[in-house]
């Protein structure tokens, strides 16, 4: 019931529908009522009465009757898919915005198959409530309370014993509900990981298939698709226990109709006209009892689901603005980390860093893999908070500024190039959708995109494919370097952006960026001396501590990790002995 009172929010937004549909429900079933006590009466009163002149009365009244119940079904249909489909729009969108809203973390911890699956058929289980169970529950609620109105006054002994097994069907309903509900959680769970596998497996086609592991691939989809089977069938082997029993209580109930509903019409008590309008509408007695399973089971599968969309809208973003959160333009790009450390869990990703840097200034990061790089520029724009101390731009630590305004300051390059399946102009002007095309040229100028671009058939306008597949990695890295540059934030970041280029691209690219007329705050992660050595300031991290920092120079001459780098790449051009020569003395 949490569920349901969490749905009728959305609900309550098209109270039209929901209660127009429950109306022409009821009429449905009004209708539906109608030929029975016909049936009673052409046979007490025609038949038995030899009152002729009536049954062409009758007859046109069993054909308007029917009519309008066709009618009826029809316009509760409009009214539930009307209802399902906006509540189903809503409950997307809802889900969907708030996603946008969660933190990093929360994508860290959950796959992307899980989430796709809450969107799809979670949703879709959702939607067939209010589409095909509200019609279902309505009409078998208003069945037994309209039928019982009718035929206690008839006669209340047989209108008993049509009922004596109701208790026995509801028992067993609820046990069912009781027993298939937790099934029907792990039968949406694993869905999730099957979506997880398909989505996993695709995306990595073409690594799966450079180390020939399909067949690795084919048994463990074997194996998620086998687990997915066993719930499913687990959930049916609950339902074919309760089921049948069901069944078999609902037509026992028959059996007591004709066999008492007879004597009684051979005893005198009812006509035989009563008899049949009992008869007539047994069925509607019994189709509920025999629907409680049905529903019970579309509640439970709806309910699972429901629970696991709430469960994400529940979750509250890790990062999140202040109550009074400072707004602001554009910044200086004054960045300071004083005492900062980071901890995912218990693991320390970065211990009392502390740097300065002014605006303008470029700052270079190095270290090898894991040592914290990544995280340490996260830190700049809050997509992860530190554990301890302060991140300062402009002197104001950035948790205090509003989320939306500090992430417009700053222009990242990640270190996963990810581009969109539209054209290359529309990649580059993401951040800006219908930006100038010459300013789209230009920042492809400077990240040394423009040429490659341009000798493309339709230029611009071509069309990439899913993930930016038809570019070469160096390509791909240079046309996110122009979707970063055309921002123009005060702060751009470079995550190990020109790793996929080679040196005298690379060389361009750095010429052209310190050639800008509105020079940002660079921090630069990269493992290429070359690439930082014109840097204002280079840290060297290790195990999240920073162990040197310094210009190239002054860096060499401490001789310690980065004169050891150096030495290791430049071996083949430059001896130690030139080395000592030239920095160090």
């Amino acid at each position: 019931m949490r569920e349901l009172k969490k749905l009728w929010i959305y609900v309550k937004k098209y109270k039209l529908f929901f209660f127009g549909g429950l109306f022409f429900i009821i009429l449905n079933v009004i209708f539906s009522m109608i030929p029975g006590y016909l049936n009673r009466r052409i046979i007490d009163d025609v038949i038995n009465g030899q009152q002729m002149e009536l049954l062409f009365t009758f007859l046109v009244t069993y054909i308007a009757a029917n009519f309008l119940r066709a009618a009826a079904i029809m316009i509760q249909r409009f009214f539930t898919e009307s209802l399902s489909q906006n509540l189903l729009r809503d409950l997307k969108q809802d889900l969907y915005d708030h996603l946008q809203r969660l933190s990093f973390n929360f994508f860290n911890n959950n796959r992307t198959g899980e989430l796709m699956s809450r969107m799809t058929g979670d949703m879709e289980a959702v939607r067939m409530l209010f589409a095909d169970g509200m019609i279902q529950f309505t009409r078998a609620i208003f069945y037994i309370v309209f039928v019982m109105a009718v035929l206690i006054p008839e006669s209340l002994k047989l209108s008993l014993v049509s009922l004596a097994l109701s208790p026995l069907i509801g028992f067993f309903a609820y046990r069912l509900g009781v027993r298939i509900k937790p099934i029907f959680r792990q039968v949406r769970r694993q869905y999730s990981d099957l979506n997880s596998t398909v989505q996993e497996n695709i995306s990595g086609i073409r690594i799966v298939k450079a180390f020939h592991q399909q067949c690795y691939e084919m048994e463990k989809f074997d194996e998620e698709n086998n687990n997915y089977f066993t719930k499913n069938y687990n959930a049916a082997k609950i339902w074919s226990k309760y089921f049948p029993i069901m069944e078999f209580l609902g037509g026992m109930s028959t059996v007591l109709l004709l066999f008492y509903g007879g004597r009684l019409v051979i005893e005198g008590e009812i006509t035989l006209g009563i008899w049949m309008q009992f008869n007539s509408y047994l069925w509607m007695l019994i189709m509920p009892m025999r629907m409680i399973g049905h529903i019970v089971n579309m509640f439970s599968r709806t309910s699972a689901s429901a629970e696991r969309i709430f469960n994400i809208l529940e979750t509250e973003p890790e990062i999140k603005n202040k109550k009074k959160a400072v707004h602001i333009d554009r910044v200086k790009g004054e960045i300071e980390f004083k005492n900062v450390s980071l901890s995912y869990g218990d693991e320390d990703i970065l211990k009392n860093v502390s740097f300065h840097a002014e605006p303008g200034e470029t700052i270079a990061v190095m270290g090898a893999t894991g040592s914290g790089k990544s995280s340490l520029i996260n830190l700049i724009p809050r997509y992860y908070e530190p554990t301890d101390g302060q991140v300062l731009i402009d002197g104001i630590d950035n948790r205090d500024y509003d989320l939306r305004d500090l992430r417009s300051q700053v222009s990242i390059v990640m270190q996963d190039v990810f581009l969109f399946s539209e054209t290359i102009a529309s990649n580059i002007a993401y951040g800006q959708p219908g930006l100038d095309l010459e300013k789209i040229k230009r920042a492809a100028d400077i990240s040394s995109a423009r040429n490659f671009i341009e000798e493309m058939e339709s230029g611009f306008e071509e069309v990439i494919g899913e993930r930016g597949m038809g570019l070469s990695g160096g390509q791909k890295q240079r046309v996110s370097i122009a979707r970063a540059i055309v921002e123009e934030s005060p702060i751009l970041i470079l995550d190990d952006a020109t790793s996929a280029v080679d040196m005298e691209t690379e060389h361009q690219i750095q010429q052209a960026l310190e050639a800008m007329d509105q020079r940002s705050t660079l921090f630069l992660i990269a493992h290429r001396i070359s690439s930082v050595r014109n840097a204002d300031q280079i840290l060297i991290l290790d195990h999240g501590e920073i162990i040197e920092r310094g210009t190239h120079e002054e860096l060499i001459k401490n001789k310690g990790q980065y004169y050891t780098m150096f030495k290791e790449q430049y071996k083949e051009v430059i001896d130690e002995k030139e080395i000592e020569e030239r920095w160090v003395k």
